[in-house]
């Protein structure tokens, strides 16, 4: 703390607070620049060790309410390295002025030597008190990262409590299932035996190598299980939704039966049964009464009542991976721009051979970037078409895991479980139907690797297809939701049941959904450089 004198009055002996503060914020901004996560200790005492190590001149200077407040609530803040060591985030010795160095280096060590109590988060945009009168007190301005946002579902308190919570139900599962269970779980979710396995596959690998990074800290003593303990922290801080909660989820169900010794049919067996789509994190009951009243707080909370509203997709609402050559923009001044030319038929010759048996994997790295445009024949039997839909209010606040207020994305599909025909969609059984978009997984649009592995699918769009039956629901699924409306998902679907999805005739993203571990046999007819070859997708790669 500082004090400024007004006026002309002499100032005191220059005692360098500033460029102490000035190195406390430096200290901070350079930690904290990649947004990190951040946790704090106990801080009970640090204020006295501050004191208690400052050149007795300094003394009463520093010996401020406010300060104290400020090292109470931000000065046990560390940042957790991937090895597990905790640094303090506010506090080191270099470039620290000399009558403050040895003050602030007791600081760190201290900080450094006591257990992480939680994950920190605060919803102010300034930590601690800047001045107050002609004093000036310790205090950082965040990163906008690291401000908790205000008026959603939880307070900072709660979300940090939530965390808590997190991390023991975490070190029990760590507890229960050894590290060769779980790795054993995670080689026989990659063969791709189990049904619908890459959509338990994300959190086996994540669990897997939390198991593998905590043994690969040696020793029993107190460094080595305090870092443990960090990385359980940083884990836990950065888990995606779901998946510190191993015991209740999928993967939990198959570390259970592998560590019961079940049969591996049982185990398979089990596994589908629980995976099948009318399944799979889907209620089995009406909701309560309790429950409705709750969703509506939950909702209300976070402003989302309009995010309910759903519409068909269209081509301009999707990132496809592939679409047809487009025409030629027309010059501003070009008189006849606006007229079409005369499409020639028959231009393309065929490639006189039988369908190129081909994995969907070489399909879409060889084939489809020199596709000039691409023909689905479709199939005489009953399979997995599909359509996308997005929020019919783009402006609503986001509901979906992948959509984000910095970058929007609330579409999502929907499939009927056991397939539909053709017919179902204004397709005809044998005719070749132009593909107008190949469109992967909406998870995956912004990512370059999706932790769920929900990139194994794709929808290949149809010119004209609509789902013609389509009467009510499918605008989305529980499994699809961000984590922060888990608990109200019994009643969501029950909306979702009865809600209409708009725009059904004018729907442009319809069409095969093509799928790892699905059924594929689909023949497609490409052209490129006016040959017309056809290919068979016989399976995913």
């Amino acid at each position: 703390m500082t004090h400024t004198v007004p006026g002309a009055a002499q100032p005191r002996a220059d005692d360098r607070y500033d460029e102490f503060l000035a190195s406390v914020r430096d200290r901070f901004a350079a930690q904290v620049a990649d947004d990190v996560e951040l946790f704090t200790v106990d801080t009970d005492g640090l204020f006295e060790v501050f004191l208690g190590e400052l050149p007795p001149d300094l003394l009463a200077e520093n010996t401020c309410g406010t300060c104290r407040a400020f090292v109470r609530r931000y000065g046990g803040l560390v940042a957790i390295s991937p090895r597990g060591t905790a640094e303090s985030v506010l506090w080191r010795g270099d470039g620290t002025p000399p009558m403050y160095a040895k003050a602030v280096a007791a600081l760190s060590e201290v900080v450094e030597n006591r257990p992480v109590t939680s994950v920190f988060r605060s919803s102010d945009e300034t930590w601690g008190v800047g001045a107050t009168d002609d004093w000036t007190h310790l205090s950082v301005r965040p990163p906008g990262g690291l401000v908790f946002p205000a008026g959603g579902l939880y307070t900072a308190r709660q979300y940090a409590a939530a965390k808590r919570a997190d991390r023991g139900t975490l070190e029990r599962a760590l507890a229960e299932f050894s590290i060769e269970i779980v790795r054993k779980a995670v080689a026989l979710l990659r063969t791709e035996q189990l049904y619908r396995s890459d959509a338990v596959l994300g959190a086996g690998t994540w669990l897997l190598d939390l198991h593998e990074q905590l043994a690969a800290v040696r020793g029993k003593g107190v460094v080595a299980r305090r870092q443990r303990e960090n990385l359980l922290w940083l884990a836990t801080a950065s888990a995606p939704a779901g998946y510190c909660h191993v015991k209740s989820g999928m993967i939990g169900t198959l570390l259970a039966d592998l560590a019961a010794g079940l049969p591996a049919a049982e185990i398979e067996r089990r596994f589908a049964e629980k995976m099948h789509p009318l399944q799979y994190r889907r209620p089995t009951a009406a909701p309560t009464e309790q429950m409705i009243e709750r969703a509506e707080r939950v909702i209300g909370e976070l402003r989302a009542a309009g995010s309910l509203g759903r519409r068909f997709a269209k081509l301009a609402d999707v990132h496809p991976m592939w679409s047809p050559v487009a025409a030629p923009t027309p010059r501003a001044d070009s008189v006849f721009g606006h007229l079409k030319p005369a499409v020639k038929t028959g231009a393309a010759t065929d490639l006189d051979v039988d369908p190129v048996i081909i994995t969907w994997d070489k399909f879409a790295r060889t084939v489809l970037a020199g596709a000039e445009r691409i023909e689905l024949s479709v199939p005489e039997a009953k399979t997995t078409y599909g359509a996308m839909v997005t929020a019919a209010d783009a402006a609503a606040p986001p509901i979906v895991q992948w959509d984000r207020p910095d970058r929007r994305n609330p579409v999502t599909w929907y499939v009927y479980v056991n397939g539909s025909p053709a017919e179902q969609w204004g397709l005809r059984p044998g005719e070749f139907r132009e593909v107008t978009a190949v469109v992967a997984h909406p998870a995956t649009w912004h990512v370059e690797v999706d932790r769920t592995r929900r990139e194994q699918s794709v929808l290949f769009a149809l010119a004209g297809a609509t789902d013609t039956t389509y009467t009510k629901g499918a605008g989305f699924f529980p499994e699809f939701l961000s984590g922060e409306l888990h608990e109200i998902r019994k009643t969501l679907e029950a909306y979702a049941k009865d809600a209409v999805v708009a725009d059904r005739d004018d729907a442009e993203v319809c069409g095969l959904l093509v799928s790892k571990g699905g059924a594929l046999n689909h023949t497609f007819r490409v052209t490129s450089g006016g040959i017309r070859t056809r290919y068979t997708l016989d399976r995913w790669d």
